[in-house]
């Protein structure tokens, strides 16, 4: 009898396996979606039209993207965490993966469990830029110089809540800065009025900030990466300045529903793995100011679980709020 129960239990996983097989090897038998959960234009969108465009050339199967903007990436992303797991629809998957769990926004969906992550993309690293007004060039003379002014040293950011503001409350807490925040409805607008010396430094993404430091508006004081930028390759790195436990970045991956075959997953990360090591790939990236990545979807995974208890206790430490 025991061994009949083996034998049915075998068969049955046997049997489960087979499926799975069956359905990969079928897939793709549809066009693919990547939802991008920002509207048309911007570094989001061209990375997943980037993407869908050498997918398509790999797979012979079309692949387009889908813009859902809105709600702090959330519409898009409750889109695909509800889809049917088969692998026709994806996600462009950002750092609000974190970020948004960290801030405690309302998402109608766990961004842990209720996402396959197939593979990194690329990453955007974090710039300290200063108004050429400072009477500073290194970062010891620019900590010096903070920390001996009367108030506050304000900085700017391109809005509260997001991935290079969190990171630059942790660059202040970690350095014993005695700085505050000054928050922009975007880059622009804050990059405006550092360059007129209205606020004496800005934190953003290396791009646009970086060419404004290339054409010397602005000096750059360190971006947040292991490597110097391509962008700005003048300015010195975290690691070089003795940060190393400082590197991040905005970070941007290939993410599917629950519960899709794990050989579509697979097949899903070749995939990527082949886009992001096409040397026209890698040059179009590298000029949006990003630097190419790819991973297993398991470190992919443990990346999205780090980075939202890094910057849920920066959140908490801060007291940081934001409205949703």
């Amino acid at each position: 009898m025991l061994k009949r129960r083996g034998a049915l239990a075998a068969a049955a996983s046997w049997t489960i396996v087979a499926a799975s097989s069956v359905r990969a090897q079928a897939w793709p038998n549809q066009p693919v979606k990547i939802v991008v959960p920002y509207i048309p234009g911007g570094a989001t969108d061209t990375t997943g039209r980037l993407v869908a465009e050498k997918m398509t050339a790999l797979l012979g199967q079309q692949v387009i993207v889908e813009n859902r903007g809105g709600g702090n990436t959330i519409i898009g992303m409750e889109l695909v965490a509800k889809s049917k797991p088969d692998g026709h629809t994806l996600l462009l998957g950002t750092t609000t993966l974190a970020t948004n769990a960290a801030l405690g926004l309302k998402q109608p969906y766990d961004p842990i469990k209720d996402f396959q992550p197939i593979s990194t993309l690329v990453d955007i690293t974090d710039l300290i830029a200063l108004s050429n007004d400072l009477p500073v060039r290194t970062y010891a003379e620019f900590a010096e110089w903070v920390n001996k002014q009367p108030q506050k040293v304000r900085f700017a950011t391109s809005g509260i809540g997001n991935q290079p503001h969190l990171w630059m409350e942790l660059f202040k807490t970690r350095n014993k800065l005695n700085m505050e925040v000054v928050a922009y409805k975007g880059a622009a607008d804050a990059i405006r009025d550092v360059l007129a010396g209205h606020v004496p430094m800005i934190c953003d993404v290396v791009l646009p900030t970086g060419n404004h430091v290339k054409a010397g508006r602005l000096k750059g004081l360190v971006v947040a990466s292991q490597e110097r930028s391509l962008v700005c390759p003048d300015v010195p790195t975290v690691v070089e300045l003795g940060m190393p436990d400082m590197v991040s970045a905005v970070f941007f991956g290939l993410v599917a529903p629950a519960g899709v075959p794990r050989p579509i997953v697979d097949r899903l990360n070749g995939l990527v793995h082949q886009v992001i090591s096409d040397p026209d790939v890698k040059r179009k990236f590298a000029d949006l100011g990003f630097f190419t990545t790819g991973s297993t979807p398991e470190a992919y995974l443990a990346k999205l679980k780090f980075e939202t208890e890094r910057w849920t206790k920066v959140v908490k430490d801060n007291n940081i709020k934001v409205e949703g």
